[in-house]
């Protein structure tokens, strides 16, 4: 309070002034409390329109059970009966005010509000913005989403599209309250935004309205994120997008949010994904309309695509085998992604899910189950899928259920058209690669198949010409095919490292000792065998397949090589014993014998058919004297060297 006389300011309790003394005016207890009467008449208003309108509020937004799809007829008498109702409850809330008033009695003064001065609208007050969670599910009851959002007093909020993918059912979960589903609303493919409302059996919430945006008037904003607040916002009108029209969004709006004109809500933000405000177009006074489904919203974006069979497969935890969900994943692949790359959720990215494919190949490996893993691929299904750590994952599978062979084609095919799509050498599948080559190579050459073996020498020299492994295995192959030289060219053409230095020694020893064989007849056996067979030209026309037999006098044939070469007897019939008793046998003389190159002449034979042997003969000594033998039976050799 001003002194009059020193204009000195004082407290409102005091009677005189604290610097002068002087008496100070006496301020009525009316005017020391006028804007708190003020407040209390506004609240106390506020109060009765509020408890009214809870008791009419079946009235003002009576529950409808909204079945999956509405026809054009039923929509329009529901329309009706609202607006009626509508009118209904605006005329009773009038009436109600207008009996009303508001008296409060002090001490000075006597303040009333009668009906006749009460406004034709209820004032316009700014009321909290109901916000809280959207949590999006899938089919198997997982949570594929959880964003924030802001709800209209009427049940509408608007929801990227994006964040809503994958979800068959939607719930919204205010900060206070509880949770209810979002049913439907509108939206149609390829728009970025939807309005969506929740279930209208589940309540009304005191919010804002939803109103049109006025682009002629600022705006404020709240953020759903933070306590973040701009008040008088300029926006300027940009184009028109399904619902909505965008608007630049500010620089220092980054997170999701709320547009209000005039208390109500005209507008969302979403954060930096989407870097523009969805200001609403709708009609003013009129509410948006049920034009689709969220059931309807699913079937669109993400039923029986390939990331719905992903999200399947994510789902098979109980009750079912890792082959089972690994198959799962495979059908998925097999199946065309039905969402652009950049609105796939994270978890359902096809390089996730080869992470969880490489976990269960790896546990079936583990487990003895090659075979049925190498069945689940083929090669256009690894290019379809085209990550090389897959196929690396696969290979070793194929080697195992399929051999050696069928592992180094998958890939020289599915490899290199993934490389090629890559643009540069992996340097891992080229080393798979050799070591598949290795082994084939490995495997030939202990099966003594040369033939087939320096075919396939020829197809790893043409990708690995200096591999030192592959070029010592040809050596291996062109000795084993018979031809020491070419073998002896090949060992000694390059260098070998440490590893290979005991291999290449032991070649090098077997292609000395075969090379000082030249004019050697060297007969080769299994190791520890008793037997030694050979394979000799009799007469120059004849391939005969005799024994040796040291314990043998002579040389036999059997009776149908003697006639078949028409031999003479030339000492008429022998008496013979052997193993089985003693025999007559005839004697003749036979040209030659040639074994390794090296021929023989006039070699005296009994013809004789072994018991248990039909075909066969025996090298008895008359032929064996002719030679040095030098028996191995531990290397499987028997050298006949020229006296």
């Amino acid at each position: 309070m001003k002194c009059l006389q020193c204009l000195a300011e004082n407290k409102s309790s005091s009677r005189h002034c604290e610097k002068c003394g002087a008496p100070l005016p006496m301020r009525r207890w009316g005017d020391r409390y006028r804007k708190r009467i003020a407040f209390i008449v506004i609240a106390v208003i506020m109060i009765l329109v509020s408890g009214t309108a809870y008791l009419f509020r079946d009235i003002i937004d009576p529950a409808v059970d909204i079945a999956e799809t509405i026809s054009p007829a039923d929509k329009e008498k529901y329309e009706k009966e609202r607006q009626k109702k509508r009118e209904e409850l605006k005329a009773k809330l009038m009436t109600v005010i207008k009996e009303q008033s508001v008296v409060k009695k002090d001490e000075e003064k006597k303040i009333t509000v009668k009906a006749d001065e009460m406004p034709a609208e209820v004032p316009n007050v700014q009321k909290e913005i109901v916000s809280g969670w959207v949590i999006i599910t899938d089919p198997w009851d997982r949570q594929v989403n959880k964003f924030r959002a802001g709800l209209a007093g009427n049940g509408w909020l608007a929801l990227p599209a994006r964040w809503c993918l994958g979800g068959n059912r939607w719930l919204f979960y205010p900060d206070s309250g509880q949770a209810s589903e979002i049913t439907g609303g509108q939206w149609i493919a390829g728009d970025k935004v939807g309005l969506w409302r929740i279930a209208e059996n589940t309540g009304s919430f005191e919010g804002p309205d939803l109103a049109p945006w006025n682009d002629r008037e600022p705006v404020s904003w709240s953020s759903l994120e933070s306590a973040a607040e701009y008040d008088s916002i300029t926006l300027g009108r940009g184009r028109s997008e399904g619902l909505f029209v965008l608007s630049q969004l500010p620089d220092y709006i980054d997170e999701t949010g709320i547009f209000l004109q005039e208390g109500k809500i005209v507008g969302w933000s979403f954060g930096q994904w989407l870097p523009k405000c969805y200001m609403w177009s709708g009609k003013a006074g009129t509410e948006p309309e049920y034009k689709t489904w969220v059931k309807y919203f699913y079937n669109i974006t993400f039923a029986n695509g390939r990331e719905e069979k992903f999200a399947r497969a994510l789902a098979m935890q109980k009750g079912h085998t890792g082959q089972e969900q690994l198959a799962a994943f495979v059908e998925g692949f097999k199946l065309q992604p039905k969402l652009a790359a950049e609105d796939t959720p994270g978890y359902l990215m096809s390089e996730e899910i080869v992470k969880k494919m490489h976990v269960l190949i790896t546990n079936a490996v583990n487990n003895g189950e090659a075979n049925r893993i190498a069945d689940m691929f083929n090669s256009q299904l690894l290019k379809d899928i085209g990550d090389i750590r897959l196929l690396m994952d696969i290979v070793p599978a194929i080697a195992h259920g399929r051999g050696f062979e069928a592992a180094v084609a998958e890939i020289e095919d599915s490899g290199r058209y993934i490389t090629r799509k890559l643009g540069h050498e992996i340097p891992a599948l080229n080393a798979l690669h050799i070591k598949y080559y290795q082994d084939w190579l490995q495997s030939l050459v202990s099966a003594g198949a040369a033939d087939e073996g320096l075919q396939t020498y020829n197809m790893a020299k043409a990708y690995y010409p200096d591999d030192p492994y592959i070029h010592l295995l040809g050596a291996e192959l062109a000795l084993l095919n018979g031809d020491w030289k070419e073998a002896e060219r090949m060992l000694y053409m390059r260098n070998y490292p440490p590893a290979y230095q005991d291999r290449y020694e032991l070649l090098g020893l077997r292609i000395s000792e075969i090379k000082g064989q030249e004019e050697k007849i060297v007969i080769r056996f299994p190791r520890g065998s008793g037997t030694i067979p050979v394979t000799a030209s009799v007469n120059g026309t004849v391939h005969q397949n005799f024994l040796v037999d040291t314990g043998a006098s002579m040389v036999t044939i059997p009776s149908s090589t003697a006639d078949s070469l028409g031999l003479e007897v030339v000492h008429g019939q022998r008496t013979v014993s052997t193993a089985g008793g003693t025999v007559h046998v005839r004697e003749v003389i036979i040209d030659s014998i040639e074994i390794d190159g090296q021929v023989e002449y006039d070699i005296g034979a009994f013809v004789l058919d072994l018991p248990g042997r039909p075909g066969v003969g025996l090298l008895g000594l008359n032929y064996l004297g002719r030679f040095r033998m030098d028996l191995k039976p531990e290397e499987g050799t028997l050298v006949l060297a020229p006296r």
